[in-house]
């Protein structure tokens, strides 16, 4: 078995980054604690979480996408056992810089602050 390791893979002329062809990474990602006092309890190029009310969280980009044709995707965790029954409802508004979502009880789409929050976002930067 062959093993590589690096500390900075640069473009041939020494100082680019490394273009990603034929594959995409996530551009950001969020875990969120969206209880009590919202926080990030961690993140990729994304800062400033908000709580615009019960259940509904946004955040900005650090490097906003090309524009707002990015695509995110997310997850909550409950805490606790026996309740499979959330979901997140991404993207409630959705700009080059920043994305709200909003998190809902699915058998009555009453809206819910949840404990855990993962979102992530793929798209071009800008």
């Amino acid at each position: 078995m062959s093993e590589l390791r690096a500390d900075t893979i640069t473009a041939s002329d020494g100082t680019s980054p490394v273009t990603l062809t034929k594959q995409s990474a996530a551009k950001a990602w969020v875990n969120v604690d969206g209880t009590g006092t919202v926080s990030l309890r961690d993140s990729f190029n994304s800062t400033s979480l908000v709580d615009n009310g019960t259940g509904d969280y946004s955040h900005s980009f650090v490097s906003s996408m090309a524009n707002v044709n990015h695509a995110s995707s997310g997850i909550n965790n409950p805490s606790f056992a026996g309740t499979f029954n959330r979901s997140i409802s991404l993207i409630q508004v959705a700009s080059a810089s920043s994305i709200s979502y909003k998190s809902a009880k699915i058998s009555t789409s009453t809206a819910e602050d949840q404990e855990s929050l993962q979102v992530i976002t793929h798209g071009d930067l800008a």
